[in-house]
């Protein structure tokens, strides 16, 4: 430009306007594809983050209550593995065979001699309704045995002690002149469990 137009305060001020409105051009462009799309990025960032939070509250509080369902369970599987344990299973297909295999140690811990088992009739339980097809009854085992009357007694303390699910339904005890050898017959019961096959196929009929 020549100094004429410096010195036209019409074409400074022309060329002012000029310089404004493409400064103010600029800025539009700059906030329209630069900043709003950048805002726009950083509200949906700021959400994402929030639903983050919201999900991560969400599965702290399930893993909290599955910890808490786990140790139920966990518990329950305990409780349900020494009813298990405790269940008298034949041994060469007897019942008698399988209690003698389980006391003797027990007897020979004490000093007490049983000199005979004999198994007595199953007594049924009641039955749920509806019936399952697993089902648990009671077996007795009587046995006879000769000792003092205290290691009879702590014989009984050490089948409590280590199968807590037999129970004692009959004692009986001969007094004899010796007092190292007292002859008693007791009779255990032991849970058992069976098959109720008319109710796995189906039903029993009434």
């Amino acid at each position: 430009m020549s100094a004429e137009t410096y010195r036209d305060p019409a074409a400074q001020m022309k060329r002012a306007l000029f310089q404004s409105l493409v400064i103010g051009a600029v800025a539009v462009v700059l906030y329209m594809f630069c900043v709003e799309p950048c805002q726009s990025s950083l509200e949906k960032a700021k959400k994402e983050h929030e639903d983050l939070k919201g999900q991560q509250a969400s599965v702290t509080r399930d893993l909290k209550g599955a910890d808490q369902l786990k140790s139920r369970l966990d518990a329950i599987k305990a409780d349900r593995q020494k009813y298990l344990n405790g269940l008298l299973e034949p041994l060469l297909e007897s019942y008698a065979m399988r209690a003698k295999s389980l006391l003797d140690p027990l007897a020979a811990d004490v000093g007490l001699t049983i000199g005979d088992y004999a198994e007595m009739p199953v007594r049924k339980l009641p039955l749920p309704k509806p019936q399952a097809p697993q089902l648990y009854a009671r077996k007795p085992i009587r046995l006879t045995c000769t000792g003092s009357y205290a290691t009879i007694i702590s014989f009984l303390l050490r089948v409590e002690e280590k199968l807590p699910l037999v129970s004692l339904e009959a004692f009986s005890l001969k007094t004899q002149k010796d007092p190292d050898n007292q002859s008693a017959t007791i009779v255990l019961e032991w849970p058992i469990k069976g098959e109720n096959t008319a109710a796995a196929k189906g039903g029993v009929k009434k």
